[in-house]
């Protein structure tokens, strides 16, 4: 990686850990696991070690909770975050780099680290003043109300001065599965794992709704402390908070060498399951309190402690059975129905097998043990099946040769792996086609969701795509829970939609293998569907994007008298079925562009558009036909593929943007 790359690649991974840092601590709804995000960081770390030019003091910003508007409250001291070892070897050298340092190998403590939400309490002359959030570490949100409501936690303690203590909120687990199945049962949204429901929870302004959620808190820590503190060591500051009346984790322990230090890691990785509140690691501290002030700090971390995490946790449970569920295209997905566990934060009842090669690789049979794990934290995924524990009588999979809904034959494509429902009238593939031509990205037709579309089949008030030009508005205005005007609303989303250019519509026909992006590159090439419906496959294949698979696709799509008549009944009912280009010039032409993460200026769709209004051309993925990559926040796998290969060009929004205003 050269100097422009690894800036370009600094400030992109800047970005997308700022964003997430929000998503985790402001709005608790983090969209990737706890180990992806470190993975990030580290990413960061070791980039800024070989550009420190490219450093700055963003680049030691923590995570920040602190709410817009919220009451703050500076911390007496600092609350930072720890650095992370992912394995014991990386553990045992930190230690092994101290103990090399210091000439000798200083007392480890071990505690569990508590996945909840930090909480800073200050006591003065005994008393509690104030409690505040971890902040964005040099202040904190004050919810000195809220945790009050908090059971056994003291607000008056025998120590004359000044003293932070510091710990983790949590929400029990059995508590939280209650809670979370009460709000599905209510429909209403359900929290992601206990950490986040302990972090909306300490902020809630409705303090009756508060009371109703069991919170709990832990302690590990004090931070400023005036006149000096009465512990020598960080065990001794355990039993002494425990003493003080504050609940601390029971299981910790001193080390003094590896094999210990490696026993109790591994111990509370097997234990994590049985406790009442969610852990995600090993928190290692020097014991000794002195040396631990001696020894100080980074910009972003103490030098004495570092946090071991563990590895994504699997477990066993049973396969109930296995669902084939049909989409839009006819593509049938198993899904398997499982006993409910709780892993990772969350309770897991289903999991999906992509394909019946999948069932067939697992040799899964009814009624199987099977080991999960949460890929990424985030996905169920079944690992493998314990047939130790299988039945002698377990039969197979019985793997269905009709669709499950419409019962008709199933096909399957050359050298492919999924299994399709043959039959175009088939009932689930319309309510998914449906949806799909409603969609944000295809017709953009406001309200007509899924649960809406599934009431319209079951009434008779719509039957196919085309019917939803003829909308009885009457009849939806006396649908209970409806309304004269939500049907208001619906007929002019309805209209408007019929505004879309045709590369929209072209789309939102949901032909099999054409994106947004081939449809457009469609709609460009060939400028009507008239144009397009008389194509051969060579013609086809000259499109960008489109290869052999895709063009036999298309003209399978067009040869189905069913589909042709749809087509021709769109067009009468008004919808463009001719490309109404907006270019504005060439001066992108015969260049091709992609775009990864999220874009500061513009959406992707209408960065899209400006590029091929300008001449450019759109890929749908990374190839040595691409030019250039333009790389916004979270830009995930495409641009570690193109620095791979020579002569793609990694370029910014902004760098775009010059580019088009040095051109012109």
């Amino acid at each position: 990686m050269n100097s422009k790359q690894a800036e370009q690649r600094v400030k992109t991974l800047k970005a997308e850990i700022e964003r997430h840092n929000r998503l985790y601590y402001q709005l608790s709804d983090p969209e990737i696991s706890d180990f992806e995000y470190d993975m990030l960081a580290q990413e960061l770390k070791e980039l800024l070690a070989a550009f420190p030019q490219f450093a700055d003091q963003s680049t030691d910003h923590v995570g920040n909770d602190l709410s817009l508007g919220a009451k703050t409250i500076p911390h007496k001291q600092r609350m930072i975050s720890l650095d992370n070892a992912y394995s014991l070897p990386e553990l045992m050298a930190w230690w092994d780099k101290i103990a090399q340092d210091l000439g000798s190998r200083p007392p480890l403590c071990a505690e569990l680290k508590i996945d909840g939400f930090g909480i800073n309490l200050f006591f003065q002359e005994g008393r509690l003043r104030y409690a505040t959030t971890r902040g964005d570490g040099v202040e904190g949100e004050d919810v000195t109300a809220n945790f009050l409501t908090l059971p056994d936690i003291p607000t008056r303690i025998d120590f004359l001065g000044e003293i932070e203590i510091r710990g983790e909120i949590y929400f029990p687990i059995q508590s939280f599965l209650k809670m979370n199945e009460e709000r599905r049962e209510a429909g209403e949204k359900t929290f992601a794992n206990p950490r986040n429901a302990a972090a909306g929870s300490i902020k809630l302004k409705d303090r009756e709704l508060l009371a109703k959620r069991p919170l709990r808190a832990l302690f590990y820590t004090i931070g400023h402390v005036a006149p000096e503190a009465p512990f020598g060591s960080q065990s001794e500051l355990l039993c002494g908070l425990k003493d003080m009346g504050f609940p601390v984790a029971e299981k910790y322990r001193v080390c003094t060498d590896h094999d210990a230090l490696e026993e109790f890691c591994l111990a509370m990785d097997v234990e994590r399951g049985n406790l009442e509140y969610d852990i995600d690691g090993v928190v290692v501290k020097i014991n000794d309190l002195a040396l631990q002030k001696r020894l100080g700090f980074t910009a972003k971390s103490p030098k004495w402690a570092i946090a071991y995490k563990f590895k994504p946790e699997e477990k066993e449970t049973t396969l109930q059975k296995v669902e084939f569920q049909v989409g839009r295209t006819g593509a049938i997905t198993p899904v398997a129905i499982l006993e409910p566990v709780y892993i990772s934060g969350t309770t897991v009842s289903r999991s999906t097998l992509h394909n019946f090669d999948e069932i067939r690789r697992l040799d899964l049979h009814q009624g199987d043990t099977v080991r999960l794990v949460k890929s990424g934290e985030i996905i169920p995924k079944i690992l493998a099946v314990n047939t130790a524990k299988r039945a002698q009588d377990a039969r197979d999979i019985d793997l269905p040769a009709i669709c499950p809904v419409c019962h008709s034959p199933l096909s399957r494509e050359a050298e492919a792996a999924i299994e399709y429902c043959t039959s175009a009238d088939c009932p689930a593939q319309l309510a998914r086609s449906i949806e799909h031509f409603a969609g944000r990205e295809a017709m953009d037709i406001l309200g007509l969701g899924s649960s809406l579309v599934s009431r319209f089949l079951e009434e008779g008030i719509i039957a196919s795509i085309e019917d939803i030009f003829r909308i009885d508005f009457d009849r939806v205005a006396a649908m209970e829970r409806m309304g004269e005007r939500s049907a208001n609303k619906l007929r002019e989303a309805i209209e408007n939609s019929k505004q879309q250019n045709f590369d929209r519509v072209l789309f939102a026909l949901g032909i099999r293998h054409v994106g947004a992006v081939t449809a457009r590159n469609l709609a460009i090439h060939f400028g009507s569907m008239e144009n397009l419906q008389q194509a051969d496959p060579e013609e086809l294949g000259a499109v960008p994007e489109v290869g052999e698979k895709i063009a036999r696709a298309i003209r399978e799509y067009f040869d189905n008298p069913k589909n042709a008549e749809l087509i021709r009944q769109l067009h009468e009912l008004g919808l463009c079925m001719i490309y109404r280009s907006s270019s504005q010039t060439k001066l992108l032409e015969g260049k091709s562009f992609l775009i990864t993460g999220t874009l500061h200026h513009y959406g992707r769709k209408e960065m899209e558009s400006l590029i091929q209004d300008h001449g450019g051309k759109i890929l749908s993925g990374v190839s040595k036909a691409l030019d250039y990559l333009v790389v916004g926040e979270k830009p995930g796998s495409k641009l570690s593929k193109a620095e791979k290969i020579p002569g793609i060009s990694v370029i910014s929004e902004d760098e775009l943007l010059t580019m088009l205003e040095e051109t012109e």
